[in-house]
C-alpha cells in the first residue's frame, strides 16, 4: 500500500476537514488506498487517493490549497518552507486529493 508521512501536528486535520496533501517534486502517486503515517505518533489512517495532478506551486488550483489549510499561494509558499526550506513558486509539486 502507498504510505506518506503527515507531521503530528497535522494529522488531526484529517479528521477535520483536509483532503488534500502537497508534496514538493514529482511523486509517485496511484488511484486507491494510501496510508498516513504519524511523523511522531504510531498513528496511521487510510484514505482514498480520487485524483493527483502536477503542477508548480504557484499554479496548484485555489480550492485545493485551501483543502490542505491554507490561505492563499503566498500563505502555502511560507508553511511549506517548514518542510522544504528551498522550495520556491516555480517547483513543481504533486497534488493529492483524497476523501477519508
Amino acid at each position: 500500500m502507498q504510505k506518506l508521512i503527515l507531521h503530528e501536528d497535522i494529522f488531526d486535520a484529517l479528521n477535520q476537514g483536509k483532503i488534500t496533501t502537497i508534496r514538493k517534486g514529482r511523486r509517485k502517486i496511484e488511484l486507491g488506498k494510501l496510508m498516513f503515517e504519524s511523523s511522531d505518533e504510531d498513528r496511521q489512517k487510510i484514505v482514498e487517493v480520487v485524483s493527483f495532478y502536477y503542477a508548480k506551486l504557484e499554479d496548484v488550483n485555489t480550492e485545493d490549497l485551501e483543502n490542505d489549510g491554507f490561505k492563499d499561494h503566498q500563505d502555502m509558499w511560507e508553511k511549506m518552507q517548514r518542510f522544504y526550506p528551498d522550495i520556491g513558486l516555480e517547483d513543481e509539486v504533486t497534488v493529492v486529493k483524497f476523501s477519508c
